[in-house]
């Protein structure tokens, strides 16, 4: 079978990294199948593929109109099947389309977005829902808030995020950050809804403690930095430390102390798993996904946007032993790769 895959998110974050580790299986142990890559020349060069690839070069973005209708449809044509990693499906596509959609979370989470935008969004959604034979969604929680806004009967299939391939080979190789000693690590995006100010609120009625924050600043929007700057907190207490590396990424996880996920939503929610997986400790909120992904695991949850119950999980840590488990076979990105591969050839 002949498959197309919009590549033009590959080298971003999140659904970036998500793609990438479903090619990497893909192009690794698929021989019988052959891929079209569509995308950026300079990034899909990275990967390793063999004969059974072909790059189709395109710059254009994702969510954009214009995008919309100059996508080289034709070459999507010549193929069996087209597959996205996320909403932004183009139009003139005529052979079966499969897609991803993460979460919902413009559409869960009020004021994240403007109506403007909110409505564009929504647009995307309908039309991947629409021209999709499947969706392809990462966790039971994003199925039925899918369902509830768009009260569709076209079937979703999950396929958990999993550990990335690169992560792997790093932990076999561990290194330590050697940058900072003893102290907390949150890794995410800086917004509301991740929970940041509820982990600061209770950093910051503790002593003796120093947390790592890992992700972008300088974008935020205004009511953002605003809430962060309402808890007043002392530089020697909080670092934000901006993007890292992948690598820089991994030793500042291992070498934690405990990471913290204070989210008041998510899809999924990747670092826990990341954690886990080179055995620091871990401390998440209680909220519904969380719950499906993580309850048979050894983690610590605190009541969802209680900062006095995330202190008193937190100061409690010293007397946690390190987890040691097996992260579970569904959470790997090889058995996601496996699922949507298999059921985009099974017809």
């Amino acid at each position: 079978m002949k498959i197309a895959v919009d590549c033009r998110m590959l080298g971003m974050s999140g659904i970036g990294v998500y793609l990438e580790n479903i090619l990497y299986y893909w192009l690794e142990t698929n021989k019988a199948h052959s891929f079209v890559l569509i995308g950026d020349e300079k990034k899909l060069s990275k990967l390793k593929f063999g004969e059974n690839c072909n790059v189709v070069s395109c710059s254009s973005s994702v969510f954009s109109f214009g995008a919309m209708f100059s996508f080289p449809v034709k070459e999507v044509n010549n193929c069996d099947v087209f597959y996205s990693p996320t909403f932004g499906i183009p139009f003139g596509i005529k052979v079966p389309v499969y897609s991803t959609i993460h979460d919902v979370v413009f559409l869960d989470v009020k004021g994240l977005v403007g109506g403007l935008s909110l409505l564009v969004r929504k647009l995307f959604y309908c039309r991947a829902i629409y021209a999709s034979k499947k969706i392809f969604t990462v966790s039971e929680f994003s199925k039925t808030r899918i369902k509830k806004h768009f009260n569709t009967n076209k079937e979703i299939v999950v396929a958990y995020n999993g550990i990335r391939h690169d992560l792997f080979e790093w932990k076999n190789k561990k290194r330590s950050s050697d940058l900072y000693k003893n102290y907390l690590l949150y890794v995410g995006n800086i917004k509301r809804y991740k929970g940041l100010d509820i982990l600061l609120s209770a950093v910051k009625a503790m002593s003796d403690v120093k947390l790592i924050v890992v992700g972008k600043y300088d974008d935020m929007r205004t009511s953002d930095k605003e809430l962060l700057n309402e808890s007043s907190l002392n530089e020697n207490k909080v670092v934000f430390v901006g993007q890292k590396s992948d690598e820089e990424l991994y030793s500042l996880i291992s070498d934690a102390e405990a990471l913290i996920q204070p989210s008041r939503y998510e899809g999924f929610g990747i670092p826990p798993l990341e954690a886990l997986f080179l055995h620091t400790k871990v401390i998440i909120s209680d909220i519904p996904v969380f719950k499906e992904v993580y309850s048979k695991l050894p983690v610590i949850f605190f009541e969802n946007g209680n900062s006095n119950d995330l202190q008193k999980k937190i100061e409690g840590i010293s007397n946690e032993k390190s987890p040691d488990c097996i992260i579970p076979e569904i959470y790997s990105y090889k058995n996601t790769a496996a699922i949507i591969l298999k059921n985009i050839t099974i017809e």
